[in-house]
């Protein structure tokens, strides 16, 4: 009985003590979403998941159905991922070279997460160009990477030879 207590006394100061430990440290849930979101390929992906999430697990058909999902999206929303509800259109250009990023439309999620690629840029910067993920990862590719992400998706990523 005496193991007993001092076990559960040291589990409770154990419990304790963590909690001390992770609220000194505690990160603002807010401030953390905002720091994932911090570039429009990344708001892009997160709001492709939302799309998804909403939409048995397919993604948006075109762009029109996917930006008519956007401008849905509560303006209080939309501001906790960086996003002005007021210039959506924004959000749909890629800010190291300045044109409208590729979306590939209409790919599946699953439930357990994907990693498919789904949005792409244009021209990107000294021949390689920005991929996003849906496992909220991005990554700079060459040419010949990024046409299998393009045309193959996930299965792209790693080709069998």
């Amino acid at each position: 009985m005496r193991t007993q207590r001092r076990l559960s006394r040291t589990a409770l100061l154990v419990v304790a003590a963590t909690g001390l430990v992770v609220g000194c440290g505690e990160v603002d849930p807010n401030q953390r979403f905002a720091e994932l979101n911090s570039t429009n390929i990344q708001r892009l992906v997160t709001l492709y998941g939302a799309f998804q999430s909403r939409n048995e697990l397919w993604g948006p058909r075109d762009d029109a159905a996917f930006k008519q999902f956007v401008q849905g999206v509560s303006p209080k929303k939309l501001e906790r991922i960086g996003v002005d509800a007021s210039s959506i259109d924004q959000i749909f250009v890629s800010g190291r070279d300045g044109e409208p990023f590729n979306v590939r439309y209409g790919v599946r999620g699953a439930v357990k997460g994907s990693n498919e690629p789904v949005v792409f840029e244009a021209s990107g910067v000294d021949g390689k160009r920005m991929v996003g993920f849906l496992n909220a990862t991005q990554r700079e590719v060459d040419a010949a990477e990024y046409e299998r992400l393009w045309e193959q998706g996930a299965a792209g990523a790693n080709p069998r030879t």
